[in-house]
């Protein structure tokens, strides 16, 4: 309960410094579940005038590119599900352009949560000196935790967009070590979509063996790569 009330002072204390830095992260923690509730229907009604795309048509390829990377970058669906209905909408023919979404869409969502933080972090952290100085320590080494937080399993796309421009890690070590650090649960959850026979079999990502043990892999891998940027010197 005292860990409950600590954390919601902490959001009190967010709001009071900059209210839109707490309103933005509560829209990219509830913002993309919504969106999928949303979407899943539309997109069942229309999946087979979808399946129809030619990417080998600019307009197409150029349409897909605009509209994916606005879903992701202004976290209105989470990008796992982005990736898992357009293996299976579209197959390997889209993949290359959604890699290029994500990249645009991580620039995106880096854009507009600087725009929106500003200096809210450093105003927060002024009263915690120790995390303060830990972070200003940490500086060169950012690539590292881009990299693991993309890497994991748990931890949004959106969300880690949003905490990545707080910390103002620079937008091309979020390409370079995002792009890498994203590249595997990427593959995985397209692989999955390209295997399903609906939708929802897709969702559920049936179709590939030991899936499970991989995703626990990558979020051991994860966590292990956070705890060990923040605790070696």
């Amino acid at each position: 309960m005292e860990k409950k009330q600590g954390i919601f002072k902490e959001f009190q204390s967010a709001y009071r410094i900059n209210p839109v830095v707490a309103l933005a992260l509560v829209w990219v923690a509830v913002v993309p579940s919504i969106g999928s509730l949303l979407g899943i229907p539309v997109l069942i009604h229309y999946s087979e005038n979808l399946q129809n795309w030619d990417f080998s048509s600019v307009l197409t390829a150029a349409t897909y590119l605009l509209f994916v990377t606005l879903l992701m970058g202004l976290a209105l669906m989470p990008t796992t599900l982005v990736a898992v209905l357009s293996g299976f909408l579209f197959g390997w023919e889209a993949f290359l352009y959604l890699f290029l979404a994500y990249n645009l869409a991580s620039l995106l969502g880096y854009a507009w949560g600087k725009k929106l933080g500003g200096e809210s972090l450093d105003l927060i952290l002024d009263r915690y000196p120790k995390a303060k100085n830990l972070i200003e320590m940490k500086r060169n080494r950012m690539g590292e935790l881009i990299f693991f937080g993309r890497l994991s399993p748990i931890l949004p796309f959106a969300v880690s967009n949003f905490l990545f421009s707080l910390l103002h890690v620079g937008w091309k070590k979020l390409v370079l070590f995002g792009s890498i650090g994203m590249l595997p649960r990427t593959i995985i959850t397209f692989s999955a979509g390209t295997l399903g026979t609906d939708i929802y079999s897709a969702i559920n990502q049936e179709g590939i063996s030991g899936k499970a043990w991989i995703f626990i892999f990558l979020l051991l891998l994860s966590l292990w790569g956070i705890w060990r940027f923040f605790r070696t010197k």
